[in-house]
């Protein structure tokens, strides 16, 4: 069994249903969703106990043993992308056999609502401003 210890950070809690968000020392987030009522006490700062174990389910384990299984925490425990080189990417990825800029215009004196209807295709997105 595995244990782990969480700092809560938030609570959300709705109609049935509450979501408490935690982080742990290593700064791992965990989001949990449980019954309203279970999430009595839980507030930003408590500390949120875990403890878990896997199980094979019979049937579906023959089945997924012989499928290749890739390990992502090596990958999020690496140094994240800078997050303009994520937006630059995205921008060509979405200018690709368009032949448009690559690079976003000037966030100063746009009008949002027709370019998106632009580039929506939309019927009038030529005579709004």
């Amino acid at each position: 069994m595995t244990t782990q210890v969480y700092r809560v950070s938030r609570v959300l809690a709705g109609s049935s249903v509450a979501r408490i968000d935690a982080v742990d020392a290593d700064g791992h987030d965990l989001r949990l969703e449980v019954p309203q009522d279970l999430a009595r006490g839980a507030a930003p700062g408590r500390l949120l106990v875990v403890q878990w174990t896997m199980h094979e389910v019979p049937g579906v384990a023959a089945e997924t043993a012989s499928a290749p299984t890739t390990d992502a925490a090596p990958a999020a425990s690496q140094a994240r992308p800078d997050p303009t080189a994520v937006d630059q990417e995205f921008m060509e990825m979405m200018a690709r056999g368009r032949g448009a800029v690559t690079s976003p215009p000037a966030a100063q004196g746009r009008d949002i609502n027709r370019e998106l209807s632009n580039l929506l295709g939309g019927a009038g997105a030529k005579g709004k401003s």
